[in-house]
Order: structure tokens, then C-alpha cells, then sequence
């Protein structure tokens, strides 16, 4: 599906900064072509992740005003869940070298971002690239003992 929001883009301290109107957030780029391509994929992460928790998302008013003085383009991007790079819990289990168990935990913990596909759990694929950066040890972490000395 097409969404399309409107953007102002302004110089501010060297950079070109774009922020959306009606939506929390902002991006910028070096030059206006820098901040269009940034506003572009901060749009695609937007509704990425409103769709992913089964949100809709926000729709656009068109026709904004500058509110710092700069221009307003309008951004489009074509996004659903089925272009986003994913794998299915059971990839990403071996992926992790963990049992799908323990990727549905993450995915209920929200260490791992996931949605239902029908029947299938997917998990966004930079989520488990992220955990494997991590490198996260095996076994529980041992709780720290705080010992209390008193002075004699």
C-alpha cells in the first residue's frame, strides 16, 4: 500500500532537517537530496512498525504550511508486512541458537520484534541481528550480592 506524508525541510545548523507533520520524530541529511532519501526511510520504519503492532497507519493532511520556514514536500513509500525482512520464529531460533520456545519468550518480552502471519509468528530479521550483536551469554545472569560491612 501507498502512504504519503508531508515533510518541512529547513537548513538548521549545518544540516537539513525533516520532520513530519502530524507525526512524533524527525530526521535530517546533509543536503535537501540526504534528507529526502532519510525522510523517506524514516517514513518506511514509521509504518513498518505501526503495521508490524497492528496499527493503521496515521494518515497525512496535505496542504501544510512551513512552520520554520523552510519547503514542504510530500514523501511517499509503498509498504506492507509482506516486504519487510523477516524470518519465521523457527528461523530465527536457529538463527539464535536458542529453542522456539525461547523466541516466543523474547517476542512476548519485546527483546525480539515479531507479529502473527496467520498461523506463523515472523520476527523482524534487524531485531535478531541486533541480539546477535549482543552476543547476551547462556544461563541466567547471576544477581549481584551487595555486601554490608559495618565498621568497628
Amino acid at each position: 500500500m501507498i502512504y504519503i506524508h508531508e515533510f518541512e525541510f529547513f537548513e538548521e545548523e549545518g544540516m537539513v532537517s525533516a520532520v513530519p507533520f502530524g507525526l512524533e520524530g524527525a530526521t535530517a541529511g546533509a543536503d535537501l537530496d540526504d534528507a529526502v532519501f532519510m525522510a523517506t526511510d524514516w517514513l518506511r520504519s514509521t509504518v513498518e512498525y505501526q503495521l508490524i503492532r497492528g496499527e493503521k497507519p496515521e494518515s497525512s493532511s496535505f496542504g501544510n504550511k512551513p512552520k520554520h520556514g523552510g519547503q514542504v514536500i510530500a514523501i511517499s513509500v509503498d509498504c506492507d508486512l509482506d516486504r519487510v525482512n523477516a524470518v519465521t520464529a523457527a528461523d530465527a531460533a536457529r538463527i539464535l541458537g536458542v529453542s522456539s520456545a525461547r523466541v516466543a519468550q523474547m517476542c512476548e518480552t519485546g527483546q525480539l520484534t515479531s507479529w502473527r502471519d496467520g498461523t506463523r509468528r515472523m520476527v523482524l530479521r534487524d531485531s535478531v541481528n541486533a541480539r546477535l550483536a549482543e552476543q547476551p551469554k547462556p544461563g541466567r545472569p547471576r544477581k549481584e550480592t551487595v555486601l554490608d560491612y559495618q565498621e568497628a
